[in-house]
């Protein structure tokens, strides 16, 4: 049981960093999407 604790907290954390990057990635490439101005407002 002792030897089988740590590689389970390794895979746990291995996998949350993981989600945590792929969902600050996602977060990233959807803020930095910038559309055109129309050119009625850029007077």
């Amino acid at each position: 049981m002792k030897k089988l604790l740590p590689k389970v907290f390794l895979i746990t954390v291995s996998l949350l960093l993981f989600l945590a990057n792929i969902s600050s990635a996602s977060t990233c490439a959807v803020t930095n999407y910038q559309p055109d101005v129309p050119e009625s407002l850029r007077k």
